[in-house]
């Protein structure tokens, strides 16, 4: 076989069967032996590297009658083979993972109610299951979170969707709501007489805590309490600090609006009370529960990682 001095060169991919061959040969430095090793008769594998060395246009292995040995050029190449199978052996092995939802990374949000009252135990379940999965979690406002979704710095995120549901760029699945209320001081004015029962009517009378209200849940909250459908609600301290709502409320006459996790310690000591249970008329059960979804952008596919996570997460308990 004739090799050209000239530069080669190649119009045509490499077949990482070949180079397996390749390696193989440079192994046993026997064609029958790295023939057997391929599956293939002699002159097949023969023939395999014959085509590769027509297709680099120079000669790999000298041949001897009893032996056979890599050139130097063949040595070199040998050597950036085996780095390159081993690269393929690695993204094989990678796509198994990630296929699989076994490694990669998970990027989504997530809204403090989300953390209190949606991925308490999951987390720790997920990385257990998958100790080759890397997760990073943003915690934040969900007016941040979507715009992070939008720019596919997350997947999706978990929170309130509020009008998210009719906007078509987004797929919204629904979590079963979880507990919440309206939670006031252990000694509030509404609980000074034990034998009268506080009316919905006067609890727009005391200034509001909340986390961000959704301009939804502000319509409903107006109705509930015999509110203007415009007027302003009472909310005079919205933040996103546990610690500050919590503060705040048991030490003044603010009503504090958030979910039963945020403050179970508090009710169980007696510090704080379950107003919403106390109204009469009774607030209708649904009011008293605090819904979130999953969000997430409706053209896009999410990982295998992600449909995973989000078919455990929405699943019954």
């Amino acid at each position: 076989m004739h090799y050209s001095t000239t530069f080669y060169v190649m119009t045509t991919s490499i077949e990482l069967k070949r180079l397996q061959h390749l390696v193989l040969l440079a192994d046993e430095l026997n064609f029958s032996r790295a023939a057997e090793r391929a599956h293939l008769s002699q002159t097949a594998f023969s023939r395999s590297i014959q085509a590769l060395e027509a297709e680099f246009g120079m000669r790999l292995f000298d041949r001897g009658t009893r032996s056979v040995r890599a050139t130097t050029t063949g040595l070199h190449l040998i050597a950036r083979a085996r780095e390159l199978l081993a690269r393929a052996r690695d993204l094989a092995q990678e796509v198994t993972y990630l296929s699989q939802a076994e490694g990669g990374t998970l990027s989504f949000g997530a809204s403090l109610f989300a953390v209190d009252s949606v991925l308490p135990g999951l987390l720790p379940q997920l990385t257990q299951s998958r100790p080759g999965v890397r997760l990073n979690v943003e915690v934040s406002q969900w007016e941040i979170m979507l715009q992070h979704l939008e720019s596919e710095q997350i997947e999706f995120f978990i929170a309130y969707a509020g009008h998210l549901a009719q906007d078509a760029r987004f797929a919204v699945v629904p979590l079963a709501p979880r507990p919440a209320s309206i939670y006031c001081r252990a000694g509030h004015p509404l609980l000074a007489d034990p034998a009268r029962a506080p009316h919905p009517k006067q609890v727009p009378l005391y200034p509001w805590a909340a986390v961000q209200l959704d301009s939804s849940i502000a319509q409903q909250l107006r109705g509930l309490f015999g509110m203007p459908a415009s007027g302003d609600l009472p909310l005079t301290m919205s933040c996103d600090s546990q610690a500050l709502l919590r503060e705040t409320t048991l030490n003044s006459d603010t009503l504090l609006f958030t979910w039963a996790a945020l403050v179970e310690a508090d009710l169980q000591r007696g510090t704080l009370v379950d107003l919403g249970q106390r109204l009469r008329p009774a607030l209708p059960a649904q009011a008293r529960q605090l819904g979130c979804a999953i969000v997430h952008l409706a053209d896009r596919t999410l990982s295998p990682l992600a449909q995973d996570f989000l078919g455990f997460l929405s699943s019954p308990a």
